[in-house]
């Protein structure tokens, strides 16, 4: 007589045959340390219960043809054990293990339900109400670009956006290597006005080192990306939105980082004035206000053109060097697309056709459309380059009034004192960053997962993930009295630096 199906939550530590009705929610393939691959899986039974399966390596070829995701199957014996992982997948205190007597059997068991994400709310990451073992579904708009680095140089390719809910919260959501990759080629086609909901399964989450603040990022093994994802929770969360949905130019047009209202962020403390900065001598984060007066005409000239770490074809970026003036101190600023395009309303391709049209072709001559930068007073989020006496422009905040309230809060009269200008330090929301935080990446590296585009059907593009975890954020203020500089050593570096050559003198 044929077993009766017993349930997850019915499995028993050291008991390995028995039989069970099961759906694969969750599939994707590991790439361990060694070069060899294994199949992961998450099953559910009829009540919704769930837990994390394991295959073995040696047996990859027979499960990556045999389980497919989304399907039912009957299931029989396997090694329930302790779930031990560091990160885990499912709050079951038990794990599969599929050993040499797992027989899958696919049946049609349409009580089984269809699988359902399980959005962690933005809200209690912030609050921090999670548990740093877990990986979390997680749902969000774009509102935000921060950085995008297309690898190359030896460094991995990264992208830090801003996601936000309805309720208004904001956490940085940092992608790596396949996944920043997936969403430059998402965004590059698709620079639409409409807003994009990103979806990122098994995202980790880890308080900064430096500010506590929590940020997400995918998972060495097992994370997908999807972007405006064609399901029935994506849609009903989207229409939870009403009309404040985020603006175009809060969402992925042009890469825009001009601050909306609903973000404002900064601490009195990192607002320093240029000659402050300049004259501080180290590299820094720091809030900084000025008055764009005009163009540095450098040998660079107003764009470049990029190729990254592949061989296609070269795509033309704006980089201006622009000076900018507070109390009769000019400092260089370097401006990049996400901060000119705002402006220009075009892209330095595009405006590079406009110059050829005019028999211009040469990053050295300079269009009059470039002329909107000058003569705005701008609240600046920066990074200091002490070496090259640069800023680089990490942010442009854009609120109305915010220039005036900076202005007096640096050179504050008998009217005006910094105690008044502390208010808006507390009525500011809670959302995302007090400090500009650095990239941050997964702590334990060497597997990448099956990513997803965005109309959801998987694929099997994996690399190397990174391995460890950067979180540095400092004010130029605590670095003065520290005297220590702000970016931290990497990691995975030598800590001694170059070795000096001496030159023997005859």
């Amino acid at each position: 007589m044929s077993r009766q199906p017993i349930l997850i939550k019915d499995l028993v530590k050291g008991n390995q045959v028995w039989k069970m009705l099961i759906r694969v929610v969750d599939l994707w393939v590991v790439i361990e340390k060694n070069g060899q691959q294994h199949v992961e899986a998450v099953i559910q039974d009829g009540q919704g219960d769930k837990i994390h399966v394991i295959t073995r390596s040696r047996d990859f070829q027979d499960w990556v043809e045999a389980v497919k995701e989304h399907e039912t199957y009957n299931l029989y014996n396997g090694e329930p054990v302790d779930n031990d992982v560091p990160l885990k997948v499912c709050c079951n205190p038990l794990k599969l293990i599929f050993n040499g007597g797992t027989t899958l059997t696919k049946v049609a068991i349409p009580e089984i339900p269809a699988h359902r994400f399980s959005f962690f709310p933005i809200e209690k990451f912030l609050k921090g109400d999670f548990k740093h073992d877990m990986l979390y579904d997680v749902i969000g708009v774009l509102q935000d670009v921060l950085k995008t680095q297309m690898g190359g140089g030896g460094k991995k390719s990264c992208v830090n956006v801003n996601i936000r809910d309805v309720q208004g919260n904001v956490i940085e959501l940092v992608l790596w290597d396949d996944y920043a990759k997936q969403f430059v080629n998402y965004t590059t086609p698709n620079n639409f006005s409409g807003p994009t909901l990103i979806l990122l399964t098994h995202a980790w989450c880890k308080p900064n080192t430096v500010s506590g603040l929590p940020c997400l990022s995918n998972a060495w093994s097992g994370s997908k990306l999807y972007f405006n994802l064609d399901h029935p929770q994506v849609d009903q969360y989207k229409a939870s939105f009403g009309d404040n949905m985020p603006a175009p130019s809060q969402s992925m047009t042009c890469d825009s980082s001009i601050q909306s209202r609903d973000s404002f962020w900064t601490k009195l403390s990192e607002v320093k004035s240029v000659r402050a900065i300049s004259e501080f001598g180290k590299d820094c984060y720091a809030t900084t206000i000025g008055t764009t007066i005009g163009f540095n005409a450098s040998r660079c000239g107003w764009y470049f053109e990029s190729t990254g770490n592949t061989e296609a074809e070269p795509v033309t970026k704006f980089k201006l060097e622009v000076e900018v003036e507070y109390e009769n101190h000019r400092g260089v600023f370097v401006f990049w697309d996400k901060d000119c395009i705002p402006y220009t309303k075009l892209t330095a391709k595009e405006l590079r056709e406009v110059m050829k049209a005019a028999g211009e072709d040469n990053p050295k001559i300079w269009p009059t459309h470039l002329d909107v930068l000058l003569n705005r007073k701008l609240v600046f989020r920066v990074k200091y380059q002490s070496q090259y006496q640069r800023f680089s422009i990490v942010k442009i905040l854009n609120e109305d009034g915010l220039y005036t309230k900076f202005h007096n809060y640096l050179t504050p009269d008998e009217n005006t004192t910094n105690a008044d200008v502390m208010e808006m330090d507390t009525t500011s929301p809670n959302l995302t960053p007090n400090q500009v935080t650095q990239s941050s990446e997964p702590s334990i590296g060497a597997q990448l997962p099956y990513a997803a585009n965005q109309s959801g059907s998987p694929t099997a593009s994996c690399s190397s993930t990174p391995a460890k975890r950067i979180a540095t954020s400092t004010s130029v203020n605590d670095a003065i009295q520290s005297e220590e500089l702000t970016p931290k050593q990497s990691a995975t570096k030598a800590k001694t630096g170059k070795k000096t050559k001496h030159i023997k003198k005859e």
